[in-house]
């Protein structure tokens, strides 16, 4: 790394002229600046004194050595590159899972890969949003109905979403970068998902084509977008998904900028290992760049998309009341309440918090997808129970895909639909669209 140059030095002041109370008190602010030298050296620290102490402490004179006269090797130490990691290979798995939970599923995944691709995936700063979307679902305890003639058999799961039927009401959410974790990236996804006869929700960062993707599911699919600066590209996306058989275009309107996790920091951020260019790919007739996003993102370009792909447009991220009802008027076609997880910006309210005030809002008029923290087939009962149409699941369906390929991502299906039907009976309930939200014994104002 070049050093910085340093500025000329302080021009003396003429004979005869007075000096200033700076001029003398320099001495002693040299001084205490020699010293101070010595300390951050040691420290290693890389700031110029003249940011510790102001010009009034040290003096004219000492600030100008602080900036320019003090070795430079003592005053500005470049930071050290980070490490060139051996992150080792992707899974290869392809196997069905006894699944026991997700808290054992996400360690085995953990031991199987370097802890910097977990940590693509990891919450940001540090946690607190992740933590408060698994903690607030005990803010919505279920109330079981009793003697309600409810048997295993007579459990009906099947769900409307848009035109499609699904036989759980439960999607897989949009994740880029699937190569980091297995060898078959978003085609083994997408094929355990249209196994489960799900939707799968293709990300407009992933490692494959969507072309390829919508070929490895017979299921439905909808395609994510991050907008590209160049608005014809994504003109170009958003008819080329439609031509590969996806029926929707999904708006992620909360990923403005990369995740910042503290811990993928300090791994040194080290990119996706075996990252190609996807739906860029320019050998495969690929345009533009993933990472060349459009950060300005708004209302009209909900419309712009609706009219260039000729699709319903999914908003996903948006919670706030006047953000919902202004999607809405611009024309999308449904609503998904999301925090990402908790993996874009720290120290928000839990998702599952603002589900009902969106439903609130929306007021039937399109169907509501729900994400973030979902892990047990009892969240996705109190996620239905509040009004939501389908929920998303997101790091289980990784996990699942790093333990065992598309038939792993399969098993996180059949997990979570097995806790769903037993929730269900337990509380009186046969049907999905029967789930209302007097099925809550609702602690809070909601």
């Amino acid at each position: 790394m070049r050093r910085p140059r340093s500025p000329p030095p302080a021009t003396p002041p003429a004979s005869g002229e007075a000096h200033s109370t700076e001029q003398t008190n320099a001495p002693f602010g040299r001084l205490l600046l020699q010293g101070l030298a010595v300390f951050a050296a040691s420290a290693a620290v890389a700031l110029p004194l003249a940011t510790i102490l102001p010009t009034t402490v040290l003096g004219a004179g000492a600030a100008a050595l602080a900036t320019g006269g003090y070795p430079t090797r003592l005053l500005a130490q470049a930071a050290p590159a980070a490490p060139k990691l051996d992150l080792g290979d992707a899974s290869s798995e392809n196997r069905e899972l006894r699944i026991v939970n997700f808290e054992t599923l996400e360690e085995d995944a953990r031991k199987m890969l370097h802890p910097a691709r977990m940590a693509f995936i990891g919450p940001a700063g540090e946690g607190l949003t992740y933590r408060e979307n698994r903690r607030a679902f005990n803010d919505f305890p279920i109330l079981p109905r009793r003697l309600q003639g409810v048997s295993a058999t007579a459990i009906d799961m099947r769900t409307k979403l848009l035109e499609h039927d699904l036989p759980v009401p439960m999607i897989t959410c949009p994740m880029g970068g699937h190569g980091m974790f297995h060898v078959n990236a978003e085609v083994a996804t997408a094929g355990g998902t249209g196994m489960a006869g799900s939707l799968y929700v293709s990300s407009g960062a992933a490692h494959k084509p969507l072309e390829d993707i919508g070929k490895a599911t017979p299921g439905p699919k909808w395609f994510q977008i991050y907008m590209n600066r160049d608005m014809e590209i994504n003109r170009w996306l958003v008819q080329r998904a439609k031509a590969a058989g996806f029926s929707a275009i999904v708006l992620t309107a909360d990923a403005l900028g990369p995740n910042q996790s503290d811990e993928y920091v300090r791994y040194g951020s080290p990119g996706a290992p075996g990252r190609t260019q996807g739906n860029h790919d320019p050998a495969l007739g690929g345009r533009g760049n993933f990472r060349d996003f459009k950060f300005d993102i708004g209302y009209s370009d909900i419309t712009f998309l609706r009219e260039a792909s000729g699709l319903p447009v999914i908003v996903k991220g948006v919670v706030h009341p006047e953000d919902i009802r202004q999607s809405i008027a611009a024309g999308a076609g449904g609503i998904w309440i999301s925090n990402h997880g908790g993996r874009q910006i720290d120290g928000v309210p839990a998702a599952i918090t603002m589900l009902r005030p969106a439903v609130d809002v929306v007021a039937g008029r399109v169907p509501i997808v729900f994400d973030s923290g979902i892990r047990r087939g009892i969240d996705v009962f109190k996620a239905l129970a509040l009004g939501a149409t389908v929920v998303g699941v997101g790091r289980p369906v990784l996990w699942g895909l790093i333990n065992g390929g598309a038939p792993g991502v399969k098993s996180v299906y059949a997990h979570i639909a097995a806790e769903l039907k037993s929730a269900m009976m337990l509380s009186g309930v046969a049907k999905v669209t029967e789930i209302k939200r007097d099925h809550l014994a609702l602690t809070k104002a909601v």
